[in-house]
């Protein structure tokens, strides 16, 4: 898969295309990737996942950071994934203007598969409608695909940040179609899971990442492509820590190697409590053992 950002170029003489912001890679978002991947293989298409990328004018934490967003792209077979920037610029950009310079002469785009909802261009005037217009014109076709409900609601970005913020996780990922996750490099942390039988793998979210209620987690550790069962502290571990950042603090189960510096991801499954302050560290590993009780482990 060939990453493209602000930094670098692209141009494709044939491709499938599906647009959107695609924050958390969604249920809603999979259909389209999974239309754009079936489409791109059939006729020999390149597969591209043009993603808005808003970051430059937007103060709103994401469910997946870029390299998260690329990670899923990959399982999920697409061969091309573009972080367009939303500057001043390409916000000025007329809808049509957009069609013939990106759609049509950058992409190539032979097949154009969106959400109902999507807007582009200058004052968001662009729409679904609008792609239909110049579909003739730029020789491409338009496939729009309704919203994904799950549970009578509307799967969106928006609600799942809702979920997840309220320490809804399991909704989230009905949501999703998979785990809210965390990806990044272990750190070193406080070790305590050495003398309770878990080892402790640590890291620190990336800045832009959205980070749930603070509390521990039933979770799943994946490591060098194996999971693990785990738990896992989301918060500020106020106990043995006098700093105030957040950390990530997963006691991984019988497991007991050196994995300092790997790339750990880290699924949460479920809420079991809130997070909390306690007068020792022996008071903190008995807790530890009950939160591996009562996750069920």
């Amino acid at each position: 898969m060939t990453v493209y950002d602000e930094k670098t170029d692209f141009k494709f003489n044939k491709s499938a295309v599906t647009l959107g912001k695609f924050d958390g890679l969604h249920l809603g978002h999979q259909e389209l990737i999974c239309e754009v991947v079936n489409e791109s293989r059939e006729n020999g298409y390149e597969s591209v996942l043009f993603s808005f990328d808003t970051s430059r004018i937007s103060s709103q934490p994401s469910i997946t950071t870029r390299d998260e967003r690329c990670y899923l792209a990959g399982k999920y077979g697409i061969d091309n994934v573009i972080f367009y920037p939303v500057n001043r610029d390409t916000m000025s950009m007329e809808p049509e203007t957009f069609i013939r310079e990106i759609l049509y002469k950058k992409l190539g785009a032979k097949l154009i598969v969106t959400g109902i909802d999507f807007r582009f261009g200058k004052d968001r005037k662009g729409d679904i409608e609008t792609l239909k217009k110049y579909s003739e014109e730029y020789g491409y076709e338009v496939r729009v695909k309704d919203n994904v409900m799950v549970d009578g609601e509307k799967v969106s970005s928006t609600a799942i940040k809702k979920y997840i913020l309220d320490g809804n996780v399991s909704q989230a990922g009905k949501m999703l179609g998979l785990d809210f996750f965390y990806m990044g490099e272990i750190v070193k942390g406080n070790q305590i899971g050495r003398t309770i039988d878990s080892r402790t793998a640590n890291l620190i979210p990336a800045e832009e990442k959205i980070i749930p209620k603070y509390g521990v987690y039933k979770s799943e550790t994946v490591i060098d492509g194996v999971g693990y069962k785990s738990i896992t502290n989301i918060g500020l571990s106020p106990t043995i820590r006098s700093e105030s950042y957040v950390t990530v603090e997963t006691h991984i189960l019988n497991f007991d190697h050196n994995v300092y510096g790997k790339g750990i991801v880290v699924k949460l499954k479920n809420f079991i409590r809130e997070e909390r302050k306690f007068a020792n560290i022996d008071e903190l590993k008995r807790q530890i053992l009950l939160d591996i009780s009562q996750a069920n482990l």
